[in-house]
């Protein structure tokens, strides 16, 4: 009996208990907030411009594979690490849209996994992305993670922790928290003010009350005042007798203050998805230095932290056991820079001049063919020892002056 108390028990999404795991909240914050479905939130416009914008951004970054050689850390184009994680994951996905597809479900859903099929020597063959509505996850007492997904209603195959890559959100470290389901008072509340919007337009801004008068109105009087209200919607202009009031019932579109609402919802949803409201065109703001900073904390806090982690559930669970211990992969961040020519050339300009970069090393990156001499590391000579100024030394090699040192380099 007491196998059956705890393979059934579910544990909270908080919590650390053996069973299935819940990625849900046990209690809604508002009693009218709305289950949400990934094609469902994803109707809704900021929504998708986070999740797009967020998943774009990371899989435009490409994957690096180094590997220590005798203490040395060098490029490894030719591990098996590297022909799945930058060339191609599977048969008919590239590494932009498989890393897409994994960032969409770790924003919606808070999981994103990935069935790892493997060699006979246990290295990695392929990446297959699995929807993360599909999936159940059971710890057991001693401490193994089963992975549950069911291809059908009644069919489901089971994986261990090794043949699955595991990518979480913020949570218990088994399951991470389902956004969807924590931001659904958020979603309910944009959702219904959309709605509004949607039906204010295409009711073409008529009002909604009733009309009440003085006096009876016969069948007559009422076919007639009907008719001159269906007159409205050809564009005609009502006449009713003087004894008629109008009372509207709704309140009007400016009464509910409907655009500030609207743009309200943008910045809260907005944060939960650690997006600033400015990128996706929420407040109309141009191109300036100020969005430029704002662009620049984006990516050292949502970006790095998700490349980050995306990096280190990769290196737990893909590598087989002959890269596993002497491989490690990267995220080049420093790709962003590549569609503003002032920000890479500034930063090649500093890795040549301090000595950290060859000129050849840039020149390949920036796709040009190498240069004689082009691969030794340079730096800038134009310092001197205090004690040794205002002192001359015949034997010393006169300095480049400054303004010319760029163009003899």
């Amino acid at each position: 009996m007491n196998f059956f108390k705890w393979i059934f028990r579910s544990s909270g999404p908080t919590g650390d208990h053996a069973g299935w795991q819940n990625s849900q909240p046990m209690v809604p914050v508002t009693t009218n907030s709305q289950p949400f479905t990934s094609e469902k939130a994803v109707q809704i416009p900021v929504v998708w411009a986070c999740v797009d914008l967020l998943s774009r951004t990371v899989a435009s970054l490409p994957i690096e594979v180094f590997v220590n050689d005798n203490g040395e850390r060098r490029l490894d184009f030719k591990s098996n690490l590297n022909s799945i994680l930058a060339v191609s994951p599977n048969y008919m996905m590239t590494p932009f849209e498989f890393i897409q597809t994994l960032v969409m479900h770790w924003c919606l859903r808070g999981n994103a996994y990935a069935k790892i099929e493997r060699f006979n020597d246990g290295n990695v063959k392929s990446l297959f992305p699995l929807n993360p509505d599909q999936m159940n996850v059971f710890l057991s007492e001693t401490g193994e993670v089963i992975y549950r997904y069911y291809t059908k209603k009644d069919r489901y195959e089971d994986y261990s922790a090794s043949e699955v890559l595991h990518w979480k959100c913020m949570g218990n470290g088994v399951m991470g928290l389902s956004k969807l389901e924590y931001m659904a008072s958020s979603l309910t509340e944009s959702a219904a003010a959309q709605e509004l919007a949607n039906d204010s337009f295409t009711s073409k801004g008529k009002m909604k009350g009733i009309l009440s008068a003085d006096n009876v109105i016969n069948p007559k009087q009422k076919e007639e005042i009907n008719e001159q209200f269906l007159a409205l919607a050809k564009g005609g202009i009502p006449v009713l007798p003087a004894n008629l009031h109008f009372e509207q019932l709704t309140l009007s579109p400016a009464e509910t203050q409907l655009l500030e609402t609207r743009k309200f919802s943008v910045e809260e949803i907005c944060r939960w998805f650690g997006v600033p409201s400015a990128l996706v065109n929420s407040d109309g703001g141009a191109p300036g230095s100020n969005l430029e900073q704002v662009t620049a904390n984006f990516y050292k806090s949502t970006i790095l932290p998700m490349c980050i982690s995306l990096e280190q559930a990769i290196m737990k669970r893909v590598p087989g056991q002959t890269e596993k211990y002497n491989h490690q992969i990267r995220f080049k961040l420093s790709f962003l820079n590549r569609a503003s020519d002032k920000d890479r050339s500034s930063i090649n300009a500093q890795a040549v001049q301090n000595g950290w970069k060859t000129r050849n090393e840039v020149r390949r990156e920036e796709g040009l063919p190498p240069v004689k001499d082009g691969d030794a590391l340079t730096a800038q000579n134009n310092l001197q020892p205090l004690s040794m100024l205002g002192s001359t030394n015949a034997t010393q090699t006169p300095q480049t002056p400054i303004s010319t040192r760029a163009t003899a380099q």
